[in-house]
């Protein structure tokens, strides 16, 4: 397989590239993470990461992962409802299934 061929077959180079913006209120009470682009089965696992890191910076803090903006392969859709988020996130990080966290769901 050549280099440019490659490139053009990497996750990156195409629509599957996610664009996310993450947004706490000052009090880090709540956070939103707003997704643009297209959830696939390469990239979902990325958002469980933001997920995480968001839901770590207070004890209290509810997340809202907007993915109303987003696309999403048929393959993930279950991948992407609150319980599949938060099982994944309690076998990386025990204390994860305290998260506050709201999905709300691609073209949304």
């Amino acid at each position: 397989m050549s280099r440019d061929v490659a490139r053009a077959a990497h996750p990156s180079a195409t629509r599957q590239k996610l664009k996310v913006l993450v947004r706490a209120d000052p009090d880090v009470r709540s956070v939103r993470i707003i997704v643009h682009g297209c959830v696939s089965p390469v990239n979902v696992h990325g958002l469980d990461l933001v997920v995480r890191r968001a839901a770590s910076l207070a004890p209290a803090t509810d997340v809202t992962l907007d993915l109303g903006e987003a696309e999403a392969w048929d393959s993930v859709q279950k991948d992407l409802e609150v319980s599949s988020f938060t099982s994944r996130l309690a076998s990386a990080m025990p204390a994860a299934t305290g998260i506050r966290l709201r999905v709300i769901a691609p073209g949304s």
